[in-house]
């Protein structure tokens, strides 16, 4: 008499999964070159061919997984901001202090872009120079600077930040100020702790309420 089989063994009853499992890997591997791609060569020196061989993979089987190199880009924006904000957000944890959740925010920004070099560099420089139809709240900045203005909303709220600023326009102030300061800072040798403390003590002025 047959010995019934193990569910995990029949024949055809896994084949979704493992489908599934292989369509993500592959994906994973074309954001991944796609990733050192963006990096080294930015937005327009990548061709979905180059991003595809670099993957090992048939130029077709990028299209299976992308409509277009833009969408390609613009997963990788989105993979580089959830890392971020998750390293942005637990860095900052439950702190009241606005000041001190400014600090340790941009310390959590410039760790991340310490071990993964040029990738915000590539996810802001380039946002700006793709196509114009790219839904623009999908980039980084957009990305980040949702997240400060819901910490703005929250500060306003709770009265610890002055109310009549468009928390909006400010946090996308703040991401512009933030991105042009680390890179001249950088640039020209500021030790960290002075270029993080003058950034935090300029926004915390400029927001915390006096009352």
């Amino acid at each position: 008499m047959n010995q019934p089989q193990p569910i995990e063994t029949i024949p055809g009853r896994n084949g979704p999964g493992r489908r599934e499992r292989r369509k993500a890997e592959t994906r994973a591997r074309l954001l991944a070159a796609a990733r050192t791609l963006f990096v080294e060569r930015g937005y327009h020196g990548t061709r979905p061919q180059d991003i595809a061989s670099a993957a090992d993979l048939a130029t077709g089987t990028f299209y299976i997984h992308f409509a277009d190199k833009r969408e390609a880009f613009l997963a990788f924006s989105e993979q580089a901001s959830r890392e971020l904000m998750e390293r942005v957000h637990a860095a900052a944890g439950e702190s009241s202090d606005f000041e001190d959740r400014i600090y340790r925010s941009l310390e959590a920004l410039l760790g991340y872009s310490d071990e993964n070099p040029g990738v915000l560099k590539t996810a802001f420089a380039d946002a700006t120079v793709i196509a114009a139809d790219v839904p623009r709240s999908a980039g980084l900045p957009e990305q980040l600077a949702e997240s400060i203005a819901q910490g703005l909303r929250q500060g306003m709220k709770a009265g610890r930040l002055v109310d009549e600023m468009d928390p909006d326009l400010i946090a996308h102030g703040i991401v512009g100020l933030v991105s042009q300061v680390l890179r001249y800072g950088t640039e020209r040798g500021t030790p960290r702790e002075t270029l993080l403390g003058n950034v935090t003590h300029f926004v915390s002025r400029a927001l915390v309420s006096q009352g």
